[in-house]
């Protein structure tokens, strides 16, 4: 940190020197440049300890503080340790609501200007009367919210829980349920996610005594592609659930299960035809987020021995985000090296080699060599293969039983790379499945993109003879032969891969 700051310090000082030289009327000894160690500090209510920083200016400078805070010196220059104290936050003898404030050290130019925020706990609840649910979604971001008499619908497995007043539904985080079905007021925080949706992060749930059916769910089967809502409404959907996605017939849109009750098996359901009842959670093109609070099983819909959707991949894909080239219909999508962004120092190219992936890479004799992560690409959540004059593709292995009796059918969606000029990449896909010492391979059909043509997801499907792919077979896709590298010149042949699906042929 202190060799940080002495870097910018200097940098400021250099600049100055360049920007200082006319201005005959400057103080010298007042600041110029002053930076300190941290931009905020937290305190607690009662009793809190001092705490120091460093402040580091080329001149003097002063400070500027509120009434209920104290630094130890009012002016300074130089390298110095500042102590900054707070008084009990406290209100007729008891905690007050909590607060903020601007310590700011200070010279004569918005470069010499050095804020740190000054947060000291409180009772965050008091003087806040109780509101509805209702009241509750339409309140500011961050408001403080008490909403009593609420009935918990369903205990989640992200850790929350549902609940309503017999109107309204709203999802909880931060703070564990009683049991589904008791009565319970909330103490909390009204935030928005990703969709804009509203939750309320709990501080403190507390028993209450009065208990509300849920409402009437909206169902949202036949108008998947057009619903919206301007809260967390109640709904219900019937489709059919593949991999992390669920489809509903006659709808472009899908449902992407955000979070579900305790007793959903996502695992388990999947292939199934379900009902689903739950709070919506917006929604993000091409998908319709909900929260699942009940189901009902419907039956077997079509036996899946394995699947690949890639979301998975959404903490990767959500860092510095991952472009939808093909949703989007956006070819200048932001499409991230797979090991570029990184979980936990974990890159996406080393989380799919987890997984038993491998990427498989070449490239035109003109190009030079490049790692397979170098040439293959993160979007949300899907793989963009490839770029000009380097090929690539990926082995995926089979890691679930697969009858040696029956007839089973792979699909997968793809998509070419539309150029800048509206022609796109005459990409051409082979498919090998390898069983043991046995390859057998199924070239993709090709696709006539017409220029300009909008982007979209292309269904590839072939039915694979019984005995031909068992557990510990494998799936490689990548360019057909004829660009695993093309011999002359360098073109671009790329291609995007999601939503991989081996089931039981009917």
């Amino acid at each position: 940190m202190n060799k940080k700051i002495n870097i910018i310090l200097a940098a400021l000082l250099v600049f100055l020197g360049f920007t200082t030289t006319s201005c005959d009327d400057d103080d010298p000894d007042v600041a110029k440049a002053v930076l300190a160690s941290v931009q905020v500090l937290n305190y607690d209510g009662q009793n809190a300890a001092p705490q120091e920083i460093r402040v580091v200016s080329d001149a003097t400078w002063t400070v500027d503080a509120p009434d209920w805070v104290t630094v130890s010196q009012t002016s300074g220059s130089g390298d110095l340790m500042i102590t900054i104290s707070v008084a009990d936050n406290l209100r007729d003898g008891t905690l007050d609501n909590p607060r903020k404030g601007e310590v700011v050290f200070h010279g004569n130019t918005v470069a010499s200007r050095a804020v740190v925020v000054v947060r000291q706990a409180g009772d965050q609840f008091r003087d806040v009367a109780p509101i509805t649910l209702a009241q509750a979604e339409a309140a500011e971001e961050e408001a403080t919210v008490i909403v009593n008499d609420l009935t918990v619908l369903a205990i989640t497995a992200g850790n929350a829980f549902v609940v309503t007043d017999g109107t309204d539904v709203a999802y909880v985080t931060g703070a564990a349920a009683p049991a589904v079905g008791a009565a319970v007021n909330v103490l909390g925080t009204k935030y928005v996610d990703a969709q804009n949706a509203s939750y309320i992060e709990a501080a403190e749930v507390t028993a209450a005594t009065k208990v509300s059916e849920a409402p009437e769910a909206t169902d949202i089967t036949a108008n998947l592609d057009s619903y919206t809502s301007t809260k967390r409404s109640y709904v219900t959907v019937t489709g059919a659930l593949d991999g992390a996605n669920f489809t509903v017939a006659d709808q472009k849109y899908t449902v992407m299960i955000d979070d579900a009750t305790t007793d959903f098996s996502a695992a388990e359901m999947n292939g199934h035809l379900l009902k689903l009842t739950g709070v919506y959670g917006g929604t993000a093109a091409p998908a319709v987020h909900l929260v699942v609070t009940s189901f009902e099983d419907l039956g077997v819909n079509e036996v899946i021995y394995w699947s690949e959707d890639f979301e998975w991949l959404e903490p990767w894909s959500s860092q510095a985000p991952a472009g939808q080239t093909v949703e989007t219909n956006n070819p200048d999508a932001k499409a991230q090296q797979l090991g570029t962004n990184k979980v936990d120092d974990v890159s996406t190219y080393d989380a799919l080699l987890a997984k038993g992936y491998e990427i498989i890479a070449t490239h035109a004799a003109s190009k030079e060599e490049r790692a397979p992560q170098a040439q293959t690409y993160l979007q949300r959540n899907y793989l963009k293969f490839g770029l000009t004059g380097y090929y690539s593709g990926i082995i995926m292995p089979i890691d679930t039983d697969v009858p040696a009796d029956v007839n089973t059918v792979l699909e997968f969606d793809w998509s070419s790379q539309r150029q800048g000029s509206g022609e796109w990449d005459k990409t051409q896909l082979v498919v090998i499945i390898t069983t043991g010492a046995e390859e057998t391979a199924y070239d993709v059909p090709v696709h006539e993109y017409v220029k300009d043509e909008v982007y979209s997801w292309i269904r590839a499907s072939f039915e694979i003879p019984a005995g031909k792919i068992a557990k510990g077979s494998t799936i490689t896709i990548r360019n057909c032969d004829a660009q695993w590298p093309v011999a002359d010149g360098a073109p671009a042949y790329r291609w995007f891969l999601d939503n991989l699906k081996l089931k039981q042929a009917k």
